[in-house]
């Protein structure tokens, strides 16, 4: 009877398991929109009044990082966005942004209640798992160093820090979603795209 019983609770688990297909392109989306969300979370902390109403030229040659375009014009626009008047070379500028990476990485933490998956002797499939409870923790962190100058003359130096995360869990098969600040992002970017343009609300 016990053995009965065991193999419908073996069952129970393995029907009610979940996965994710597996990405198809070298590296998955949401690693991806991880380490881009870390990104703009840093440049949203960045406060350069320096710059509103200069020139600025960017220079990005010591910016080593994974994404590194994605860098580079997330922090043009955040300078524009902060009234600089971006040119492209510096015998243009009255002030020169160096931008460099401190670190752009993606750092995860699994838990699992349950049995792990174990090595079985001379065979190269181990055991399923059979995990009554799993979690996921994934979060892109990154440091940008923000340095500006003028003709040898420090204006400023800013390092910015930003953090990008999401959680899942499985109960008993159930996929439970917790705190997800990707799909935060695309539901703010719908309501933007959603709502009427400045000014064009009637009286």
């Amino acid at each position: 009877m016990k053995q009965v019983l065991l193999a419908i609770v073996i069952a129970t688990w393995l029907l009610g398991c979940s996965s994710r297909a597996m990405t198809t392109t070298p590296r998955s989306a949401i690693e991806q929109l991880l380490l881009s969300g870390a990104v703009d979370a840093a440049l949203a902390k960045l406060k350069l009044p320096e710059v509103a109403g200069k020139k600025v030229a960017v220079d990005t040659a010591n910016l080593k990082a994974y994404d590194v375009e994605y860098v580079r014009i997330a922090t043009r626009a955040r300078l524009a966005e902060m009234g600089a008047i971006l040119v492209d070379e510096p015998a243009e500028a009255e002030l020169i942004v160096e931008v460099a990476s401190g670190g752009l990485g993606l750092e995860h933490k699994t838990s699992v209640v349950g049995l792990p998956s174990l090595p079985v002797p001379n065979s190269p499939v181990p055991t399923p798992e059979l995990a009554a409870y799993r979690s996921l923790e994934q979060t892109g962190i990154v440091k940008l160093l923000v340095f500006v100058h003028a003709k040898g003359k420090l204006i400023a130096i800013r390092r910015c820090y930003g953090k990008y995360d999401r959680e899942e869990s499985v109960l008993f098969g159930v996929r439970l979603q917790g705190h997800d600040d990707i799909r935060a992002g695309w539901e703010a970017a719908d309501r933007d795209l959603a709502a009427p343009p400045a000014g064009s609300e009637k009286p």
